[in-house]
């Protein structure tokens, strides 16, 4: 009889071992976060703290005086400035100066 009753007890039990999430690394804010890859005015890595909106994207800038001289650009200036760090865009390897003849087409 009490070998029955721990049985029938033993299968009413509910499994309660759970398994913990498991726990990544922060992720420290990168260039891609922002719509540019490079400060627009200075060039040094953008930051969350220093950003300002564009055409609907988030710019980031890398120092306290860039946010103010980005705000006194004209549209054309910003389009520009704008084009040459945007994270989004393609960039032509043959501007860049490096040969990718070596690489094998699969």
């Amino acid at each position: 009889m009490l070998l029955l009753t721990a049985t029938i007890t033993g299968c009413a039990e509910t499994d309660q071992t759970t398994t913990a999430p498991s726990v990544t690394a922060p992720v420290e804010a990168t260039p891609m976060s922002f719509a540019n890859s490079e400060c627009p005015i200075m060039g040094g890595e953008p930051t969350e703290e220093l950003t300002a909106e564009y055409n609907g994207k988030t710019i980031g800038f890398c120092c306290e005086g860039c946010p103010e001289k980005w705000a006194a650009l004209s549209d054309e200036e910003k389009a520009e400035k704008f084009a040459k760090v945007d994270a989004h865009a393609g960039h032509d390897h043959d501007a860049e100066g490096h040969d990718h003849s070596g690489h094998a087409s699969e």
